[in-house]
């Protein structure tokens, strides 16, 4: 029967080299894993705030045209094709809601315009009496839609909303 040699320094030192160099590459691994999940997580929130940086922008836009649109007797073509401008990613950035309600707001600034052009060659009297009613009410609801409107945008602007 073979007799196998002793186990000696040498063979030790070998065991333990492999060992090491095995749990220092589990352990690269580990830290590689780490970093990737770490990484994905930055490139997550990244993400959410870009969104939200978007989303701000289209409803300071939209703010900032109800401004302008009550600020001015009229608002001009310029203005509410800027306003369409910036608002035109809405569909892609927002549910229908907030797609539907900047549309509403578009429609109201332009039939007002309408109006105030239909009344103003017309002399004091009541046809003039009633277009400038009609465009009253939709200046009123211009009006109330400043503070409504932070209500309408806050589910897709609050950060903690943003997926």
């Amino acid at each position: 029967m073979a007799q196998l040699p002793p186990l000696g320094i040498t063979t030790f030192m070998c065991i333990s080299a492999s060992l090491l160099q095995s749990v220092l590459t589990a352990g690269v691994g580990l830290a590689v894993a780490l970093i990737a999940i770490f990484q994905m997580k930055i490139a997550h929130d990244k993400l959410r705030l870009d969104l939200y940086d978007r989303r701000y922008k289209l409803y300071q836009a939209t703010k900032n045209f109800v401004v302008v649109a009550l600020g001015e007797q009229c608002c001009s073509y310029s203005q509410m094709f800027e306003f369409r401008r910036d608002t035109i990613d809405a569909v892609f950035l927002f549910g229908s809601d907030i797609v539907d309600y900047i549309n509403q707001i578009d429609k109201r600034v332009v039939e007002s315009r309408r109006i105030y052009e239909s009344y103003q060659p017309l002399p004091v009297g009541v046809e003039r009496t009633r277009l400038c009613d009609e465009e009253q009410g939709h200046r009123l609801w211009l009006t109330e839609q400043l503070t409504a409107m932070t209500k309408t945008f806050t589910p897709y602007l609050g950060f903690s909303n943003i997926r």
